[in-house]
């Protein structure tokens, strides 16, 4: 199953769920009084009562063959939004998470191919948040050297505090998938990369959640293939079934005193293959067109836009509209 957030003709923000390439089922007109329909975070509050509620929806479809109108909507007539646009908090990230990421790292940097005992954690702020189509905003006063990161993020279904790995999948709702868009310049001037990854603009998510399924035991996340291009060539690609701290180990560690919430997004790292990896360093520029892939949830594309006063009053005028 999978739930994306659209904006209506209204500018209004709708939670469709994705019945193939085509159609989505607009999940509130088609059961105007279930409240969890209301949003993307109101459905991940709903817990099971709310997937089930929407399974029954799509089984609906599957035995009459249609939805009331309009309740079913091409997916080619709306704009798909981030998933969740506006987080409860930050989104949480993993840096060096991949072995081909910690090697290429380190050739271009000169540096020691370490793997630390932990994960290395931070985040980026909400207002980085934008969705499939939205532009990453190239702002040339503050970076030359804007990269690319493609990554496979968990969504947190039900929160909670010291969750054991062996119960990890139990508080995961689903993946999507995050671009952690960096500006190196800005990351390598300080040992903190909050202000080098978290600009507006810098968290591309998208383009829908693919709800988990139940894992049982130590089982852990199954393998999405990863994939990002740049103006159609591809730049990186591996597995998450390489990911150095799997899914389960993550939710683990990250919930270690700091209580997740529902609607939680984690980032889970990139691989090898960014921008300054390679030989020479290939940075984006106005006019590039990045997509971030991973198979088994969809495709995320984004242009690269200057940054300008218009842009972002454009972007400001859009959020409190909604």
């Amino acid at each position: 199953m999978r739930l994306a957030t659209y904006s209506a003709s209204d500018g209004s923000d709708r939670l469709g769920l994705v019945v193939d390439d085509e159609r989505l089922i607009d999940l509130a007109a088609a059961a105007p009084e279930e409240s969890a329909f209301a949003s993307m975070l109101a459905f991940i509050d709903g817990g099971t009562a709310a997937r089930d509620r929407a399974t029954r929806e799509l089984e609906r479809l599957d035995r009459n063959g249609s939805e009331p109108a309009p309740a079913l909507v091409p997916l080619a007539d709306v704009r798909l939004r981030a998933p969740i646009p506006h987080p409860r908090r930050n989104v949480f990230c993993v840096g060096m998470n991949y072995r081909s990421h910690v090697d290429d790292n380190a050739r271009a940097l000169g540096m020691r191919a370490d793997v630390g005992d932990v994960p290395l954690f931070f985040s980026k702020p909400t207002t980085a948040v934008v969705g499939p189509g939205d532009p990453i905003l190239l702002d040339e006063r503050l970076t030359a050297k804007l990269d690319y990161e493609v990554e496979l993020a968990i969504v947190v279904g039900r929160g909670g505090t010291w969750i054991p790995e062996s119960q990890a999948f139990e508080h995961v709702f689903g993946y999507t998938i995050v671009n952690d868009v960096s500006a190196r310049d800005l990351q390598w001037r300080t040992s903190q990369m909050f202000i080098g990854k978290g600009l507006d603009s810098y968290c591309p998510i998208g383009p829908w959640i693919a709800l988990a399924e139940p894992a049982a035991g130590n089982a852990d996340a199954p393998p999405f293939e990863l994939s990002c291009l740049v103006n159609g060539e591809v730049r990186q690609q591996d597995t998450s079934a390489n990911l150095i701290f799997p899914v389960a180990r993550i939710v683990a560690e990250l919930s270690k005193g700091l209580t997740l919430e529902p609607g939680d997004v984690i980032a889970t790292g990139t691989p090898g293959g960014c921008g300054y990896q390679l030989q020479p360093p290939r940075f984006l520029a106005v006019g590039d067109v990045v997509e971030c892939r991973a198979e088994g949830i969809g495709s995320l594309v984004n242009p690269v836009a200057p940054w300008s006063p218009e842009a972002v009053s454009r972007r400001d005028a859009m959020e409190v509209a909604r």
